[in-house]
């Protein structure tokens, strides 16, 4: 049984609360301090009644404040002295109508207080000054400034409330996405792998089946082991693309290590070709997000090439950095039995839309049998590619 939290209530309108109490308060002080002379019995009690109407004025703003304008207006000369000590709640109710309301409101209801205080001054002798009038007028227009203020500000608020769950949702695609290029690439291979072992075994039987059920428990076991890593990276929340061995290797190494692991696993299953790696700017770059994503890279390529290649054929990839960018391609010749699968699947276009997000560019077709991929990664310092990578970074949110 968990213990019932403690706490204070939030106060659903706190600018309104603040009006209404300061105003109450100046008001409250001239009328039991500072009143000279003191009000008459009957015009205390109108006082205390427009007071209870300012309080109402929390849950019912605009109706409330137009009666404490009407109040005011009629008891200033039905109510003897009840003028002196409620201009206040005059100044309250034109901030929370502007607050409330629209700016075409807040404008008109500044125009007929101007002219109400005009009028007063040339109508009520002794009522104001032309410095007095003036000030009023001037105070007004700042209540309507601040009412219409605040209300924007509420606006913005909401505005960034809903920016700041809108980012929260798109950090989680954006981590779901990322979710799913990993479970791509750490399972492809070994299943791709167990499903030729089967279609060998049907197309070539005369190969021994220890040998075979050998290799299919090899695979099953590695993408066993990559499912339980994946698991457990996802109960200690610290889930990451980059593959630990290769996060802290500069972009070079990977590329050469991730060339190298490719073609053996080709080779291994009968095809030719290789893989070339030109390094045009010998530097020690280092870059994790960069070398994540190469590594999904390079699997999804060779994986698609052992799926749907021609083991008969032949494939080529070239692996080339710059100073400014990863430039990856390949091309392979397709199996007839795969034609009906080639077009890509959901690793290509999750693979895609990451390459997308960092800046990079990611194409592929098939012609005359052949099929071909471009793939073009920014890396260095190029403002645009950093900010883009910020984006994608690992998140935590969610």
């Amino acid at each position: 049984m968990t213990s019932k939290q403690r706490g204070t209530r939030r106060i659903q309108h706190p600018y309104t609360a603040f009006f209404i109490f300061v105003f109450s308060l100046l008001f409250e002080m001239n009328v039991w301090v500072y009143a000279v002379p003191e009000p008459p019995p009957a015009t205390l009690v109108w006082l205390m009644l427009a007071q209870v109407i300012v309080v109402g004025c929390y849950w019912f703003p605009v109706g409330a404040s137009a009666a404490v304008l009407l109040l005011n207006g009629v008891g200033e000369y039905a109510i003897p002295g009840y003028g002196q000590f409620t201009a206040y709640f005059l100044f309250l109710a034109v901030v929370l109508v502007s607050y409330r309301t629209s700016t075409r409101i807040a404008a008109t209801l500044w125009l007929v207080m101007v002219a109400y205080t005009c009028i007063e001054t040339g109508v009520k002798p002794g009522s104001f000054s032309t410095y007095g009038c003036t000030a009023f007028c001037m105070v007004y227009l700042i209540m309507v400034i601040v009412g219409r203020f605040l209300a924007w500000n509420d606006r913005r608020n909401v505005q960034l409330r809903r920016t700041v769950e809108l980012e929260a949702k798109v950090r989680q695609l954006e981590s779901n996405q990322y979710l799913a290029a990993y479970l791509h690439d750490a399972l492809s291979q070994e299943l791709a792998l167990i499903a030729m072992e089967v279609q060998l075994r049907n197309a070539d039987p005369s190969k021994s089946d220890d040998e075979r059920w050998e290799r299919v428990g090899e695979y099953a076991g590695n993408a066993l082991g990559d499912l339980r890593e994946i698991i457990m990276q996802l109960r200690n929340d610290s889930m990451s693309l980059r593959l630990s061995d290769s996060q802290d290797e500069d972009i070079a190494t990977v590329l050469n290590n991730q060339g190298r692991a490719g073609d053996e696993l080709l080779h291994q299953h009968g095809f030719t070709g290789g893989t070339d790696v030109a390094v045009m700017c010998n530097a020690d770059v280092h870059d994790r997000d960069i070398n994540g994503l190469i590594t999904l890279i390079c699997h999804e390529i060779y994986t698609n090439i052992l799926k749907h290649g021609d083991a008969a054929g032949r494939y080529q990839v070239r692996m080339k950095e710059t100073a400014t960018h990863v430039h990856i391609v390949y091309e392979n010749d397709v199996a007839e039995s795969g034609a009906g699968k080639i077009q890509g699947g959901n690793g290509i276009r999750v693979l895609r839309s990451l390459i997308t997000s960092m800046g990079g560019t990611f194409s592929y077709e098939r012609a005359d049998g052949v099929w071909k991929g471009l793939v073009d990664l920014p890396v260095g310092g190029d403002e645009h590619v950093h900010s883009a990578r910020a984006v994608n970074a690992r998140s935590a949110a969610a």
